[in-house]
């Protein structure tokens, strides 16, 4: 689905994540500058402390990873974040069109629309201390991994054990293995 902003002579996008972290709880946050509702869901707003990487728009689902950085964490917050398990979180990210004006979302259909669907394949914990000043703030970078790549890792087929067939039809195997088949050929 695509939408359609001709009308529309300046825009405001903005960002908004879910992640579902198992066992723990649903977060939801975005780049924009204070908590905003969609669908009855509340994201906080993070503004510049949020940073995502830029994506390519194509015409296929691409199998790129995305990153995630969140600034600003409380260092208390951390062992938070090591007692649960981010790995394998799914993320979606929504991106929402926005009157640069009012700062409301555009009434129109589609919005916000669909941006990212994947699952937290890793991330990465850092701290930057100021030596004296007794300043320093925490980070948390995420990479996510499509849905898209995930479906091109999934090995899927049929196993060929002895055990899986107890109809003795596995028997049947070596003597089809060497043979030649000339499907089409006149009977």
């Amino acid at each position: 689905m695509s939408l359609d902003l001709s009308s529309y002579r300046s825009i405001q996008t903005n960002l908004f994540v879910k992640m579902v972290v198992p066992g723990y709880q649903t977060l939801t946050f975005s780049d924009y500058h204070k908590e905003y509702d969609i669908d009855g869901t509340t994201y906080q707003g993070l503004g510049e402390l949020l940073s995502i990487t830029d994506t390519t728009d194509e015409l296929r689902a691409s199998v790129k990873d995305i990153t995630i950085a969140i600034s600003g964490i409380p260092s208390g917050n951390v062992a938070e974040i090591l007692d649960n398990k981010i790995k394998g979180s799914s993320i979606t990210i929504t991106r929402g069109f926005f009157n640069p004006d009012t700062g409301a979302l555009l009434a129109i259909s589609g919005n916000p629309a669909g941006k990212f669907y994947g699952v937290v394949s890793n991330y990465d914990i850092s701290d930057d201390l100021t030596m004296g000043a007794g300043e320093g703030s925490i980070t948390i970078t995420l990479t996510a991994t499509s849905v898209v790549e995930l479906l091109n890792n999934k090995i899927s087929g049929r196993r060929t054990n002895a055990a899986d067939f107890p109809n003795g039809d596995m028997d049947r195997v070596s003597a089809l293995a060497k043979s030649n088949f000339n499907f089409g050929a006149p009977v």
